[in-house]
């Protein structure tokens, strides 16, 4: 039963294969006022009608369809803008930090290849990785201790200048004692004068220059370094400029005000300069206080 059924189907489709190759065939054979195309105008000109009618039916849900797709793809494209727009803000600020950072490197670079640059002293690059929050105690923790040769009275720079002295050590890391720190005092001078005093820190993170002498030549932007007299820092290292400089009548010295080279308030990598073997050089503390 189920073979003849299979053998009708397939002669019905043969029969209706031959009958449209047959229709073709005459269909593009016959002229054009033929029986066929004046059938095919005649069904044209009925379903017209019919197409256009349902078209009008259709087309606000098409549209309406239309819109609600256009937003959900704009939110998606919306979406997508806002990621990328994210990612490269963070591009640009990782750039913008590298930057900062080479160009940091760099001045310490250049700091190291200065003439002045004492060239028997080693120095080992250090990161700042914390900051006393007290004006009573101006010191910053680097990375570097006591394992990479670091000890106490070390003389500390960036790339624009005198930071400090180191004050306290351990194996991995050690404080330092910033110049403005109202504890300290640095033996300077003049760069192009023979005037010479003691600069000191203060609880407001000025620096003052004292025991210059009334009668010595003090000019306004004079630039301020260390004389290496006391033993205590490295000479020649730059420490600021005379911001401003009086003379009181009731005082035997100037009054002189500079401000530091150093933005401590930026610093994020030092050099700790390590003095050769045998080099006299007295650290600001004993050892005993530094502990």
């Amino acid at each position: 039963m189920a073979r003849k059924t299979v053998v009708k189907r397939q002669a019905v489709l043969a029969v209706l294969l031959l009958v449209s190759m047959a229709m073709l065939t005459w269909y593009f054979r016959e002229p054009v006022g033929g029986v066929l195309h004046s059938t095919q105008r005649g069904g044209l000109r009925v379903i017209s009608p019919l197409e256009s009618g349902v078209s009008t039916v259709v087309s606000p849900f098409r549209d309406a369809y239309n819109w609600v797709t256009g937003v959900f793809s704009a939110q998606g494209e919306n979406e997508s803008l806002r990621t990328e727009a994210d990612r490269l803000r963070t591009e640009v600020l990782s750039l913008r930090e590298a930057d900062a950072e080479n160009k940091r490197l760099r001045d310490l670079l250049g700091f190291i290849n200065q003439p002045s640059f004492p060239r028997d002293y080693k120095n080992v690059p250090s990161r700042v990785i914390g900051r006393s929050g007290s004006s009573w105690d101006a010191t910053i923790t680097i990375n570097r201790g006591s394992d990479a040769g670091v000890a106490l009275g070390q003389t500390v720079v960036s790339g624009q200048g005198l930071v400090g002295q180191i004050s306290a050590v351990t194996t991995n890391s050690a404080q330092v004692l910033l110049i403005v720190d109202h504890t300290s005092h640095v033996e300077a001078k003049l760069q192009n004068g023979a005037a010479s005093g003691t600069v000191a820190g203060s609880i407001n993170g000025m620096l003052e220059m004292d025991f210059v002498d009334k009668d010595q030549k003090v000019l306004k932007s004079d630039a301020v370094v260390t004389s290496g007299t006391g033993k205590l820092f490295v000479k020649g290292i730059p420490i600021g400029v005379v911001d401003e400089a009086a003379d009181q009548e009731v005082e035997y010295f100037k009054r002189i005000s500079i401000t530091p080279f150093v933005d401590f308030g930026r610093l994020e990598e030092v050099l700790v300069l390590i003095p050769p073997p045998g080099a006299d050089q007295a650290p600001l503390m004993s050892e005993g206080a530094g502990s």
